[in-house]
């Protein structure tokens, strides 16, 4: 997973953005990524998945704008954002690898891992791991299941966190995106993700029953699908005013329910 992550530390955000604008105007191509940078953009073929990344993008949007009378300006401006960029880099501007992400998590939740948030939050077991009153061993031992869980899990937690912010009214939520490349690395530690500010948040959703009726979403097989979670959110910051747009794009995303 680090050699995917590191292959497109040269796209910058402004690199993104422009990139987002020839794809519209029918100028973007390979040559765009690999000019003045060095050979293995080329070599690698990277350039040739990102031009297809971004024609997958602009077919998503397009059909969005269509679906549901949006402005079609509007939705590329709401993807001009840097959390957007942030989690599309994060994931290597990898759809399949976010798919397998949330189909991992959504997995994991269905085995027991929902239970234990549950038990965890009823206990307040992640505030004793953040002041030291629980060691992590003993963490572990009461529930194993937290032993299993890798890299592709918690980067499907924090996506799933990302796609839902919306959904529970906070849209400034400080989402550190570094979490989901370490994750994906598989450097990255249980502790931190129960004593960190995102998995706290996740922990009392689960806990308290505010995500229940929301569940894992299971966005389906397609880029199409998957563009339209990230549309939500991002059209949710840009054009917060309306409702009656966002709530259609909701009803519209397929769900796994967590039975």
């Amino acid at each position: 997973m680090e050699t995917i992550i590191e292959q497109y530390s040269f796209v910058t955000f402004e690199i993104y953005c422009e990139a987002l604008d020839r794809v519209f105007d029918d100028s973007l191509n390979e040559s765009f990524f690999e000019e003045g940078l060095f050979d293995f953009v080329r070599q690698g073929g990277f350039a040739r998945d990102l031009v297809r990344v971004f024609r997958e993008l602009r077919m998503g949007l397009e059909k969005i704008a269509r679906d549901f009378k949006m402005n079609l300006g509007d939705l590329v401006q709401s993807f001009k954002q840097r959390d957007v960029f942030g989690i599309l880099k994060s994931f290597g501007f990898n759809f399949r690898l976010m798919f397998r992400a949330i189909g991992e998590f959504s997995k994991a939740m269905r085995g027991g891992l929902l239970e234990v948030f549950r038990l965890m939050h009823k206990q307040k077991a992640f505030q004793k791991i953040r002041s030291g009153a629980m060691k992590l061993d003993d963490l572990m031992k009461k529930y194993p299941i937290l032993a299993k869980v890798t890299g592709i899990v918690i980067a499907g937690i924090l996506l799933y966190i990302w796609l839902n912010m919306t959904f529970i009214g906070d849209l400034d939520y400080d989402f550190n995106f570094d979490d989901i490349v370490n994750a994906l690395k598989g450097t990255f530690s249980i502790a931190d993700l129960f004593a960190s500010p995102e998995g706290l948040m996740l922990i009392t959703l689960f806990g308290t029953g505010a995500a229940f009726g929301l569940s894992v979403p299971w966005l389906g097989k397609t880029a199409y699908n998957l563009v339209l979670a990230l549309t939500y959110t991002a059209y949710a910051r840009l054009k917060g005013s309306e409702k009656k747009v966002l709530m259609n794009i909701k009803s519209r995303i397929k769900k796994v329910r967590l039975k």
